[in-house]
């Protein structure tokens, strides 16, 4: 057993994780666990917080292979320009000894498309070397060796050649870590600066209803349409055996009508609003809740794959531009 002193450790302990994890209220009258899943834990590793605006990609290699998916999922999670790195991980291991598939996890900040990527557990020593050559500015950052190379969101010719998009311009690179940004701000979220992202509801309710997912997307609400639609961001995940999307914040009020309108849109019958594809021949098995977390509002459809289907639908529907008519049950744009 611990003597006082001990106790008064573990105490301190637990008064600062509880701080870490923002205390989790739920309506004001309790207490929420923290968020569950290892999105939820890659979380309080990013910066960024007090816009409300950045939106969040995150993968676990390891878990999308076991899950049966491959590199694709993880590309759409972690959205356009990073997607452009999973995409060309074959020649960046051959140029550069960097290989993106074997992190054990990619994180990337954004809104429609992404300013940074994070790598963890890869070796980037190849590239940096290969950006000081090509007129990089390197400098040291306790373990970090940042490298910064051509103006905001220039890409540097040893990636341009590989096909990699939008990311380079400002780096950092360490025993185990890799980031690529468009920008020091973006860089300095994915490492962790300023306000952490869990601290505030709408990512910690995000992390929570996507708990079970391998490989994750968050985007802002300006950024589904570029207008606002009556919500504050939706979270998209891939699971072992489906998808999820969970739409995230707004009032009570608008939390009912989107789960009304995901109950009509995402019925075997209904019809994308863009395509006009049978839902049912890319969901089977919806099911569409309502609850909160953290005082903030959740709408989430849990759907299985199909025989002989790829999950994807939700990352799809982003790119597409259906997702805010499935929100409203139809075809229109309108909140």
């Amino acid at each position: 057993m611990p003597g006082n002193a001990g106790l008064k450790m573990l105490a301190a302990a637990a008064v600062v994780a509880a701080v870490v994890l923002g205390g989790c209220r739920d309506d004001g009258d309790g207490t929420s666990p923290p968020p569950r899943g290892p999105f939820g834990v890659a979380l309080r590793e990013i910066g960024g917080g007090g816009a409300g605006t950045l939106g969040v990609g995150w993968a676990d290699p390891q878990l999308v292979t076991k899950s049966g998916r491959g590199a694709e999922a993880i590309a759409a999670a972690v959205a356009p320009n990073a997607a452009s790195i999973v995409e060309q991980a074959r020649s960046l291991r051959r140029h550069f000894g960097l290989a993106p598939l074997e992190a054990e996890q990619l994180i990337s900040v954004g809104g429609s498309y992404a300013f940074g990527l994070r790598l963890d557990g890869v070796d980037g020593r190849g590239l940096a070397k290969a950006l000081v050559a090509d007129g990089g500015r390197s400098r040291q950052r306790g373990e970090l060796e940042l490298v910064e190379i051509g103006d905001y969101a220039v890409v540097p010719e040893a990636l341009l050649r590989l096909d990699v998009r939008g990311l380079g311009a400002f780096d950092a690179f360490g025993r185990d870590l890799v980031v690529l940004a468009i920008s020091d701000r973006a860089r300095a979220a994915l490492l962790g600066r300023g306000d952490r992202l869990l601290e505030e509801p709408a990512y910690r309710a995000a992390a929570d209803c996507l708990h079970d997912a391998v490989a994750v997307r968050t985007i802002p609400d300006k950024h589904l349409l570029s207008s606002e639609v009556g919500i504050e961001q939706v979270a998209i995940g891939i699971t072992t055996d489906g998808e999820v999307l969970c739409v995230v914040g707004g009032t009570p009020e608008r939390a009912d009508d989107i789960a009304a309108g995901l109950e009509r849109s995402l019925a075997p019958d209904a019809e994308d609003p863009v395509t006009g594809e049978r839902i049912g021949d890319s969901l089977a098995g919806v099911e569409v809740s309502r609850s909160s977390y953290d005082g903030v509002e959740l709408v989430r459809a849990q759907a299985t794959t199909p025989a002989g289907g790829e999950p994807g639908f939700f990352f799809a529907a982003v790119s597409r531009g259906s997702l805010v008519g499935l929100l409203n049950g139809s075809d229109s744009f309108l909140p």
